[in-house]
């Protein structure tokens, strides 16, 4: 089988390496004890099919048992390891074939022979994890011995390269999801007389959305909130590149200037990689609660008085990267004492069904008492609501009523 991504090394160092070594392979996959997903169960069905077998899996062997990630036919999700095909099958170079159990020393006293499901005829090929160990493997069984050609080997060394390349993938989204959070600076505190909360949702590992928060020298707080077209690796590298791009500006000028000199830095690079970014930008006064910002296609940031009125902050120009040599408009606004700013992605927007309304009565349902942090994480909570695909990013910032 052709090596790809993280099995440039060796399989025979892989079946050879330490149990240590595997066991901690096999927990970097964060495939065990996960449920099923279609990506993995249409080749295990592909696999049932083509080769008239009773089942096929994707396994993986942990320190004492083994877990089917996929399976279709007669088989358990979790069994006793030292019974298991597929623990013999980890230790071979390459695919390891039983044509009939119960001629086989190996396994002809197995439970899983003996008894249920009955097995006779065994073929599995070892799935490798993010350090080269074996980790598991895919394989098809039958309860009637039977002959294995070399041509449906090699179709069962393609089906497990395609189960492979899914790992593979997997984690390489996983590890740039945690490079993309270490990157996220962390949230600074408040300014004096003033509470902040934020939540950061992507919807896989690694998201489009970025936000910059922090005190400019002249100390006035910023805000900048972004969201690069698209979900997943395309558009998290865009958005890193917005991203960086904004940080190189410096933050002193006013909102319009730093994104005219973002968009003349980055224009030529998204209409490369077709792409463009909605951001929405403010430098707040802490002292007066006064603000300018700048909205790039954004449009959903949101003033919350603290007479629950609900006041939209309107856009001021196209996404950056849609239009080459573009201006931008600054406009202003207040926070008076009790009031906050929200400034979300459309994740937000979303996850409320696409309606302005529905958002609205969410935002105008919030507690008082809630702090930021934990009134943003309620607006932002996803759970229960499983078509929600998009990044959800919102930044609150709320400047604390008047003592009474």
């Amino acid at each position: 089988m052709t090596s790809t991504g993280y099995q440039s090394e060796s399989r025979l160092r892989g079946a050879e390496a330490p149990e240590w070594a595997r066991l901690e392979d096999v927990s970097r996959t964060r495939l065990l004890d996960t449920p099923s997903e279609e990506r993995f169960d249409r080749i295990t069905r592909l696999a049932q099919g083509l080769f008239g077998v009773s089942a096929a899996s994707v396994s993986l062997i942990a320190e004492n048992r083994q877990f089917l990630k996929s399976f279709v036919g007669p088989l358990a999700r979790e069994s006793e390891r030292r019974d298991t095909f597929c623990t013999e099958a980890i230790k071979s170079p390459g695919t390891m074939i039983v044509e009939n159990a119960l001629t086989d020393e190996r396994f002809r006293q197995s439970p899983l022979v003996t008894g249920n499901p009955h097995i006779q005829f065994y073929a599995g090929h070892p799935l490798t994890g993010p350090g080269g160990t074996h980790v598991g493997t895919f394989c098809i069984i039958d309860q009637a011995p039977r002959a294995f050609s070399a041509e449906q080997q090699k179709i069962l060394e393609d089906l497990t390269e395609i189960i492979q390349r899914e790992m593979n993938l997997s984690w390489d989204i996983d590890n740039g999801a945690r490079v993309q959070r270490a990157l996220l600076s962390p949230t600074p505190p408040a300014p004096a007389g003033y509470t902040l909360g934020t939540c950061f949702y992507p919807a896989s590992g690694l998201s489009g959305d970025f936000y910059e928060l922090g005190m400019t020298a002249a100390g006035q707080f910023r805000i900048t909130v972004g969201d690069a077209m698209g979900k997943g690796i395309g558009p998290g590298i865009v958005a890193g590149t917005v991203r960086s791009a904004f940080a190189h500006t410096g933050w002193e000028a006013g909102p319009s200037r730093i994104f005219e000199d973002v968009a003349g830095s980055l224009d030529d690079t998204l209409a490369r990689v077709g792409s463009y970014a909605t951001v929405f930008h403010a430098l707040i006064d802490p002292a007066t609660g006064t603000g300018h910002y700048a909205d790039a296609g954004q449009g959903l940031s949101y003033i919350l008085r603290s007479d629950k009125t609900i006041e939209r902050l309107s856009p001021t120009g196209p996404p950056l990267g849609l239009i080459p040599g573009q201006s931008w408009d600054t406009h202003a606004f207040r926070l008076a004492p009790g009031d906050a700013i929200l400034v979300p992605t459309d994740g937000l927007l979303d996850l409320h069904g696409g309606d302005l309304g529905r958002l609205a009565a969410a935002l105008d349902s919030r507690e008082a008492q809630d702090h930021p942090d934990a009134a943003v994480k309620k607006l932002c909570d996803r759970r229960g609501k499983h078509g929600v695909l998009d990044d959800i990013t919102a930044v609150l910032l709320q400047r604390e009523p008047e003592s009474a």
